[in-house]
């Protein structure tokens, strides 16, 4: 399966080092070296809204939850915190039900934990969470 269409969640508290290199594997056109291009997306609870990082900065998604369902990939970084909303969660688990690929960077896996998508499977995190 080739991936084109790539989706990265942001909710409050989204580490930007893991977001950073998620934008920065799918995020930059890459054509010129023969890397195809991926519509890539980033996506939070509602688009505009200005979400405050993990160092306080804001980053402001230009996608709602809903275009993370039904794309090739969605990454998801770490975001500070245990506790994340409900739609996020379920805009997650209908991501993994459409057949997307979901990928965890660092303890974003506690993200996919809480959606449920890591019942019974081995997974791997960030050192100080394990």
């Amino acid at each position: 399966m080739a991936l084109r269409s790539v989706s990265t969640l942001v909710l409050e508290g989204v580490a930007v080092f893991e977001f950073g290199v998620i934008c920065e594997v799918f995020g930059i056109d890459r054509s010129a070296d023969g890397v195809p291009n991926f519509d890539f997306k980033v996506c939070g609870p509602e688009p505009g809204k200005p979400l405050r990082t993990s160092v306080g900065a804001t980053i402001i998604p230009d996608h709602g939850l809903d275009d993370l369902v039904g794309v090739d990939l969605v990454a998801i970084p770490a975001i500070g915190g245990d506790e994340y909303s409900p739609a996020a969660l379920e805009a997650v688990r209908r991501a993994a039900e459409s057949g997307s690929i979901i990928l965890t960077v660092c303890s974003g896996a506690f993200v996919a934990g809480a959606a449920g998508l890591l019942d019974g499977r081995p997974c791997t995190t960030h050192w100080m969470h394990a």
